[in-house]
């Protein structure tokens, strides 16, 4: 369905970059992009025909007949035994539209789960996205390690790969629901984070959970053009943030002298009165830039 289409039969459609108009839309992912429409035009069933529409867009003709796609994907009720908790990982590949027909989906995912002992099952949900299970009975982190055989992996099917690592849930009637949560949030990232080969829900899910609310917030657009005035500052906070306030590491991220970053910081606190030191003040901060945008800073 293109956006023609869409809007031809949802004229009060709305698509924008923003994940969440507020509680009184219904919003699906729609194109590396969000479509919202209004909570009170949709009945149920036209509600469960868009999510298949969409969040299933380029769903392959042959819905996967494992355990665990049959339940994720709502088709069967049934429980998967064998896992008490599990993290999904979800992959999103690229590659060129001629390297189609060679691609080896099969030989791909037994390479990739070769590196991974925790991958339980697997599937495509369609021709370049899809889920790897993991038994994983402590929470599990992707490290360096994973990291570069990733590189090698797409090195050897000349391709891109991008990897979502969930939260650990329990195998349960609502896994299924989380899944499609989870593939909503990461859907998002997508918009604005296509240099990071990995995502994990922890890194957006501030962000994303505070745009639903704080985006027509008076306090934080006011804050977002106090530090809209300084070129350079979203970087920043963004550094700072993600460096849990250590200045050294910030700096190193920045690719400036701890001094200069100090200069910086002092700067920003002469114009907004913000400390970047102190994580109140930076959390603060990074909430203006995040909310108000619309979108998740990654």
């Amino acid at each position: 369905m293109n956006q023609n289409e869409l809007q031809q039969l949802f004229p009060e459609a709305k698509i924008t970059t923003a994940p969440s108009l507020g509680p009184t839309y219904f919003t699906l992912p729609f194109q590396s992009r969000w479509v919202h429409i209004p909570e009170h035009t949709l009945n149920g069933r036209e509600k469960a025909l868009l999510k298949q529409l969409l969040l299933n867009e380029d769903q392959t003709s042959e819905i996967p007949q494992n355990p665990w796609a049959q339940f994720l994907l709502g088709h069967k009720t049934d429980i998967p035994s064998g896992l008490a908790q599990t993290q999904l990982l979800q992959f999103s590949l690229s590659y060129r539209e001629e390297d189609a027909g060679s691609f080896d989906q099969a030989l791909w995912l037994d390479a990739f789960s070769q590196t991974l002992p925790l991958v339980r099952d697997c599937f495509f949900l369609n021709s370049k996205s899809g889920v790897f299970i993991l038994d994983s009975p402590e929470p599990y982190c992707i490290d360096d390690e994973l990291a570069a055989v990733l590189d090698i992996l797409d090195d050897d099917f000349s391709l891109r790969t991008t990897l979502y690592l969930g939260q650990r849930w329990p195998v349960d009637a609502r896994l299924p629901l989380l899944f499609e949560e989870e593939r909503k949030i990461f859907a998002a990232s997508r918009t604005i984070a296509k240099g990071n080969k990995i995502t994990t829900l922890a890194a957006i899910a501030l962000p994303y959970f505070i745009s639903e609310s704080g985006s027509q917030n008076p306090v934080l657009q006011a804050l977002q053009t106090t530090i809209g005035s300084s070129d350079g500052t979203d970087e920043l906070i963004t550094a700072m943030w993600r460096n849990q306030g250590n200045l050294s590491k910030a700096a190193a991220d920045l690719y400036l002298h701890r001094n200069t970053l100090q200069y910086r910081i002092d700067r920003f606190f002469d114009a907004t009165g913000l400390s970047l030191k102190n994580m109140d003040d930076l959390a603060l901060a990074y909430l203006a830039i995040t909310a108000v945008a619309g979108i998740p800073n990654n």
